[in-house]
């Protein structure tokens, strides 16, 4: 009995494990097919790519329709393979799941960058840093107007609380409204309206970049005011402070 044992054993280390030929023709054909596959499908999400971005560049109302091209390139690839001559018989799940991803993160990317500066804008300008100054003649001190956002409280706080700014409407004090409004893109107009939002005027800009003035004789000044800045794409947006200037 121990003999045979000890000839099966010599029989399961005799065992050889021959691997299969290889074929170094089908090998290169294959290589040679995924490559031009994924080579069409970064060129057709780029195509692809370029009309979602002209698409969405015409109006905000229509951007949806981008993802109905995306969704159409996908279900497409197979039709643009089969259309240039690329057999898709021996593809695997992998290679579909691959092409799919490259397509899809190409156009997003191609899709992305032509929604943005210098291709589109769909940003409103921001109106910020919202300040007045008082021009006594012999000094000039300033309201930054401030938000608290623990209470969601708005106020004219003094910039220098040990010498604030009085504003006295019998005075023959100035008053220099300044603001930053800034834009990803190109302003087109900054203007301001005191009192009510018509008679809008041409506020002039600064030598601090991205700021904006507007002086006025203090008798001409209203407790309220309205800013309104638009850009060269037709994106605008008002400023109403939502408590009055203080004027004693």
């Amino acid at each position: 009995m121990a003999k045979k044992r000890k000839k099966g054993k010599e029989q399961e280390e005799e065992y050889e494990f021959i691997p299969p030929e290889f074929d170094e023709k089908e090998f290169i054909r294959k290589e040679l097919r995924d490559s031009k596959a994924v080579i069409i499908t970064v060129i057709y999400a780029i195509l692809l790519g370029i009309v979602a971005g002209v698409i969405s560049a015409l109006s905000r109302s229509v951007v949806g329709l981008a993802f109905v091209v995306v969704i159409a390139g996908i279900l497409s690839l197979k039709y643009i393979y089969d259309f240039l001559g690329i057999d898709t018989t021996g593809f695997q799940k992998r290679n579909w799941a691959g092409n799919i991803a490259t397509f899809f993160f190409t156009f997003l990317s191609i899709w992305i960058l032509l929604m943005n500066t210098p291709f589109a804008d769909f940003t409103n300008p921001v109106v910020s840093e919202v300040v007045v100054w008082v021009d006594d003649g012999t000094s000039v001190r300033g309201l930054e107007y401030m938000y608290e956002k623990s209470n969601n409280t708005y106020w004219w706080g003094a910039i220098n609380a040990t010498s604030p700014a009085v504003i006295v409407s019998t005075s023959n004090q100035t008053i220099n409204i300044t603001a930053k409004v800034a834009d990803n893109g190109n302003l087109r107009t900054v203007e301001i309206a005191l009192g009510v939002a018509t008679n809008y005027v041409a506020m002039s800009e600064s030598s601090t970049p991205d700021r904006y003035e507007f002086s006025v004789p203090v008798a001409d000044l209203a407790p309220m005011f309205f800013i309104k800045a638009e850009d060269s794409k037709g994106n605008s947006i008002g400023f109403l402070p939502q408590v009055p200037i203080p004027i004693g």
